[in-house]
C-alpha cells in the first residue's frame, strides 16, 4: 500500500505512533477507536487495527500542509486528566487525543528518523470536521516540553492539572501500578528538576519512597511554572481536588478557556452524567468523587510513614531552593 502526503493530511485517520528503523510506524483509527483509546501508544497494536510503515519524510511534506492547531491538556501524572479530557472531548467541538506515543519519544532522547516536533504537532492537530479543534492530553514527562509545545501551536490554550503533595503522596502510594511508575520515573525526573534548582550539580537526594514521591511533584510541577511563566495567558491551572468540589463551575471555566461554549443544563448534565462514575482509564470500572476520598484516606492509614517523609523532604528543599519555595507555596 502506498500512502500519499495528501491523505495523511486530510484527517486523524492515520495515527503516527512511533519509530522504527528510522521509518514511522503509523496506525488506522476512526473516531470511535480515538474515543475509546486511554492511552495512543503501544497498547493499539493488540486491537488489530491496519498499520502502515512509512518513511519520516511523508509525515513532513503532509505536515508542512497542515497550521498546528491544538490545545493542551497537561499533568503532573494521576491527577484526573484523563476525566477532564473525556468531559471535553463530549463537546461534539473537540477532539481529543489521550498520551499519544509520538510526544513521548520526542520528549526523550529520540532514534533515528523522529518526525520532528513541529510536524508532531500539526499531525496530531488534524481533525475530523472543519469546526474541531484538537485538544491534546500528554503524558506527564512530556511537560518538559511544555514551553516549545506551546508556542509551536497557534493560538494554544493549556489547562495544567495537578494536586496539593499530600494527596499527590496518598494518590500515587494508593496503587501499586502508580508506585512502580514512580520507580521508573524518578532518575529521570530528579534530573530535570535538579536543573531547574542547581543548574545541574549537587540538587536535592531524595532516599524513601515517599521522598521520591514527593520529588516527583516537585519535579513536574518546576516544569510546568516555568511554562506558566512564559505563557501566563494562555494557562489555566486545575486543582483536581477543587474541581471535583465544584464540578459543574470546573467544567465551566475549563470550556471557556477553551472555546467551548455550553449551557447551564449541558454542564450539570456533564458533571452528573456516566463519565463522573466511572474510572476513566478503565471505563468498565467504577469509580468517582465518594471512592477517590475513601482511597486517599485508606493511604494516609497506610502510609503514614512514607508520607511524613514526602511532606518533610519537601520542606527541606524548599528552604535550600527558592524556586521549590515558590512552587510549594
Amino acid at each position: 500500500m502506498t500512502l500519499a502526503a495528501d491523505e495523511l493530511a486530510c484527517s486523524p485517520a492515520w495515527l503516527p505512533l512511533d519509530v522504527q528503523d528510522s521509518a514511522v510506524r503509523l496506525v488506522r483509527l476512526d473516531e470511535a477507536a480515538y474515543r475509546a483509546a486511554s492511552f495512543l501508544d503501544q497498547r493499539l497494536l493488540a486491537q488489530g487495527y491496519t498499520q502502515h510503515i512509512c518513511p519520516a519524510s511523508l509525515l513532513e511534506t503532509a505536515a508542512a500542509r497542515l497550521r498546528p492547531r491544538a490545545h493542551f491538556i497537561f499533568h503532573i501524572g494521576h491527577v484526573g486528566s484523563t476525566l477532564i479530557s473525556r468531559l471535553v472531548g463530549a463537546h461534539p467541538d473537540f477532539f481529543v487525543l489521550r498520551e499519544p506515543q509520538l510526544l513521548r519519544a520526542l520528549a526523550m532522547p529520540s532514534p533515528a528518523g523522529t518526525p520532528s516536533l513541529g510536524a508532531a504537532l500539526a499531525l496530531l492537530a488534524r481533525t475530523w470536521h472543519p469546526a474541531q479543534r484538537a485538544v491534546i492530553k500528554v503524558t506527564s514527562f512530556v511537560s518538559e516540553l511544555a514551553e516549545p509545545i506551546l508556542a509551536g501551536s497557534e493560538q494554544a490554550m493549556a489547562v495544567f492539572m495537578f494536586v496539593r503533595p499530600l494527596a499527590y503522596l496518598q494518590g500515587t502510594l494508593a496503587g501499586p501500578a502508580s508506585r512502580l511508575e514512580n520507580r521508573h520515573l524518578a532518575a529521570a525526573r530528579l534530573r530535570r528538576l535538579a536543573r531547574r534548582l542547581d543548574e545541574g550539580g549537587g540538587g536535592p537526594d531524595p532516599r524513601a519512597e515517599g521522598e521520591c514521591i514527593a520529588m516527583s511533584w516537585l519535579s513536574e510541577m518546576t516544569a510546568l511554572r516555568q511554562a506558566a511563566e512564559r505563557f501566563a495567558s494562555q494557562v489555566l491551572w486545575v486543582d483536581f481536588d477543587e474541581f471535583l468540589r465544584e464540578p459543574v463551575a470546573g467544567l465551566r471555566t475549563i470550556f471557556h478557556r477553551l472555546g467551548g461554549r455550553l449551557t447551564d443544563a449541558e454542564l450539570q448534565a456533564l458533571a452528573s452524567g456516566p463519565l463522573m462514575h466511572q474510572y476513566s482509564k478503565a471505563p468498565e470500572h467504577v469509580y468517582d468523587a465518594a471512592l477517590r476520598r475513601e482511597v486517599l484516606q485508606q493511604a494516609e492509614r497506610e502510609h503514614a510513614t512514607e508520607i511524613r517523609r514526602g511532606i518533610d523532604w519537601l520542606h527541606t528543599t524548599a528552604r535550600r531552593y527558592p524556586l521549590a519555595a515558590t512552587v510549594l507555596q
